[in-house]
C-alpha cells in the first residue's frame, strides 16, 4: 500500500511538472516596433488566434505551455501575405530578420522545424518542376507520420497531380493532430470540383471601378471565357501577360472573352500593372486580400499565374493549358 502511493504521488509531480514547463517563441524582426505580432494555429479548418503582443524594440516574446499538441504554430504581423510557419515541439523558438524581408527570414527551433528549413531551402534553390515533385514527395513520405509531412504536402500541393495527392492524403494517420490534414482535404475536394468536365463556380467580385462584376454573365455572351488568376507583384505573371494579350487580340472579336483575376493587395500597383501590361480586356476583379481572395479559394488556386477555360455551355474544358497549346486550341474552337 504504501509504495502504491509513493507511486502515486511520483506520477502526479510528474505530471504536474509537465503541466507547468513552457517554452518561448522569441520573435526578434527588424521594423518590427510598435507591429501587433499574432501566435495563430489552424484548427477545426480555420485560424485561431492564440496570442497577440505589440513589438518592443523590434522584440515580442510569445510563452507557451508544453503540451502534446506538435501541430504548426503561425506567426502572422500585419503586411505580411501569408503566415510565418514554424514547429516548436515543446522546445524555444528563435525568429530573426528584417519584418520587410519576409524570405529571408529564419526560424531557429526543434529538429522537426530544421528537417522543413532544409526541405524549404533544397526546392527553393530549384527551377525545375520534375526535381521539385521528387524532393516534396520524398519529404511528404519520410514525414508523413508527423504534422511536419502534412504542412509539407499542403504547402507544395501544387506539386502533385490530383489522384497522386489523394494517395499521398491516405497516408497521413488517421490519428493525427494536424490543421493541414483539414486543409488538404479540403483542397482535394474543390480540385474534383473544378478539373476539366465540371460545370464553372459562378463567382461575383468588384472590379477596377468599383462595379460588381458577375462571371455568369460574361459567360452566357462569350464562346469562351479565360479566368485568369495573376498578381501584380508575381514575376512570372507578368512574364506571361503578353501570350495572353496576343491570344485576346487574335480571338476577341470570335467570342473570346477574358475576366483576369488578381491576388493583389494594393490598388495602386493592380491597376498600374494593367495599364502597363496593356491588358486590354475590361474584366479585371478584385477583392485586395491576396492569397485570400475568395474567387481563388472557390477555384483552390495555391499557384500563380493559374488559367481555365470555360465553353459556351459554361463547362470547363481546359485548366492551366499552356499558351502555345492554348493559341490552337481556341484557334479550332473559334474558327
Amino acid at each position: 500500500m504504501k509504495k502504491s502511493l509513493i507511486a502515486l504521488l511520483i506520477m502526479l509531480v510528474l505530471t504536474t511538472c509537465f503541466s507547468c514547463k513552457s517554452f518561448k517563441i522569441n520573435v526578434n524582426l527588424d521594423n518590427s516596433t510598435d507591429k501587433t505580432v499574432y501566435l495563430e494555429r489552424l484548427e477545426n479548418g480555420s485560424m485561431t488566434k492564440i496570442d497577440s503582443v505589440v513589438a518592443k524594440n523590434n522584440n515580442a516574446v510569445f510563452k507557451m505551455k508544453q503540451s502534446d499538441n506538435n501541430d504548426a504554430l503561425h506567426i502572422m504581423i500585419d503586411g505580411w501575405r501569408r503566415p510565418l510557419v514554424l514547429f516548436a515541439d515543446n522546445q524555444d523558438v528563435k525568429i530573426v530578420g528584417d519584418c520587410q524581408q519576409y524570405n529571408d527570414i529564419k526560424v531557429v527551433a526543434s529538429e522537426s522545424q530544421q528537417k522543413l528549413n532544409d526541405i524549404i531551402e533544397k526546392i527553393n534553390d530549384m527551377d525545375d518542376d520534375n526535381e521539385i515533385h521528387y524532393v516534396a514527395l520524398r519529404a511528404v513520405k519520410e514525414n508523413v507520420n508527423t504534422p511536419v509531412g502534412a504542412y509539407i504536402l499542403y504547402r507544395y500541393k501544387w506539386a502533385f497531380e490530383l489522384g497522386e495527392l489523394i494517395k499521398l492524403y491516405e497516408l497521413i494517420p488517421t490519428e493525427m493532430q494536424s490543421g493541414y490534414k483539414v486543409e488538404i482535404q479540403k483542397y482535394i475536394e474543390g480540385l474534383q470540383k473544378t478539373q476539366p468536365g465540371q460545370p464553372f463556380i459562378d463567382f461575383q467580385q468588384k472590379d477596377v471601378n468599383g462595379d460588381i462584376f458577375t462571371l455568369s454573365e460574361l459567360v452566357k455572351k462569350s464562346e469562351i471565357v479565360i479566368v485568369d488568376f495573376w498578381a501584380s507583384w508575381c514575376p512570372d505573371c507578368r512574364k506571361a501577360n503578353p501570350d495572353l494579350v496576343k491570344i485576346y487580340n487574335q480571338l476577341n472579336k470570335k467570342g473570346l472573352n477574358i475576366v483576369s483575376v488578381s491576388l493583389d493587395t494594393d490598388e495602386a500597383k493592380w491597376k498600374k500593372a494593367i495599364a502597363d501590361d496593356n491588358l486590354a480586356w475590361p474584366y479585371h476583379v478584385s477583392d485586395l486580400k491576396g492569397w485570400g481572395n475568395e474567387v481563388a479559394g472557390m477555384y483552390m488556386i495555391a499557384f500563380i499565374p493559374q488559367n481555365l477555360i470555360i465553353d459556351k455551355n459554361g463547362m470547363i474544358i481546359e485548366k492551366n493549358l499552356p499558351f502555345e497549346k492554348m493559341e490552337d486550341l481556341l484557334s479550332d474552337l473559334l474558327k
